[in-house]
């Protein structure tokens, strides 16, 4: 064992117990960087489902009193205001109860042959980030069957590693129908 252990280390290789590998979690960790907190944002949102664990899994980056503003829903006017956990989830219910198959993802952009997707990062005075990312929202109409895409922005404070108010706006006035596969087969 000795004389493994001695051309591990001479090859430089390191092996340590399981304990030793990967710390524990210190109880009172840092929240998490910006953009990994959007990044997660929009894969819990692109996962909603009726299934509970998705919803919870959604709300719990939210902050017990954040709010969560939207563009009105068909039976409603002006703009849509989801107060604390509560209301949050009853959104994101009803988003998951709308829209099938949603692919919402953060609007990359290119230069110089270079692509990146693009985190716009600023400090708010309640003490945490406050990030904007364009994006491209694509889902299926769950009434209508029909499949559309929609430019948009999505506009996040955060606090503490939390969502303290996340505003989403869709260019309802830019959604394109996208159009189906075609059924014959291509030559």
């Amino acid at each position: 064992m000795r004389v493994l252990m001695l051309c591990l280390m001479v090859c430089g290789i390191g092996v340590l117990p399981a304990a030793a590998q990967a710390p524990a979690p210190a109880a009172d960790a840092a929240p998490a960087a910006p953009d990994v907190t959007v990044r997660l944002w929009i894969e819990r949102w692109n996962a909603l489902s009726a299934a509970p664990e998705t919803l919870d899994a959604f709300v719990a980056l939210y902050a017990d009193d954040a709010l969560h503003i939207a563009g009105p829903t068909p039976d409603q006017r002006g703009t849509a205001t989801y107060r604390g956990h509560a209301g949050i989830r009853t959104m994101a219910a009803r988003v998951a109860a709308d829209q099938d198959r949603r692919t919402y993802r953060i609007e990359s952009e290119t230069a110089r042959e270079t692509t990146a997707l693009l985190f716009h990062l600023s400090s708010g005075p309640w003490g945490g980030a406050a990030v904007a990312v364009q994006i491209i929202a694509v889902y299926t109409d769950h009434a209508s069957q029909k499949r559309y895409a929609t430019p948009g922005a999505v506009f996040f404070q955060l606090a503490d590693g939390k969502v303290r108010r996340a505003r989403v706006y869709l260019g309802e006035g830019e959604r394109a129908e996208v159009e189906a596969e075609p059924t014959r087969k291509r030559p």
